[in-house]
C-alpha cells in the first residue's frame, strides 16, 4: 500500500519514491514509511537523511519526522 527507499552514498542517504495508493491514503503510511527508512539508514551509519518535498503541505508533513527545509531545488526541463 506505501513504498520507498533510500540511496546511501557513504555517509548521505536520500529518501526517494515514498508513494502510498491512493485508497490506503490519509492513514500515516507515509509517514510511517519514511521514519522506517530513516531508521534504516542510520542504522547503516548515515549521518545526514534528505529527501525533497513536492510542496509546503507535503514539507510540513516531513518536519514531523524532524526534517526541515535547508534550501530550494531547481529543475531544468527541455525548451520548446
Amino acid at each position: 500500500m506505501c513504498a520507498g527507499q533510500h540511496r546511501p552514498v557513504g555517509k548521505v542517504s536520500e529518501i526517494v519514491g515514498v508513494g502510498t495508493l491512493p485508497a490506503a491514503r490519509r492513514r500515516g503510511l507515509g509517514l510511517a514509511v519514511t521514519a522506517a527508512l530513516v531508521a534504516d539508514a542510520r542504522s547503516r551509519g548515515v549521518e545526514t537523511v534528505l529527501l525533497s518535498a513536492g510542496d509546503e503541505d507535503v514539507a510540513r508533513l516531513y518536519a514531523r519526522l524532524g526534517f526541515r527545509s535547508v534550501a530550494t531545488a531547481l529543475i531544468a526541463e527541455p525548451g520548446d
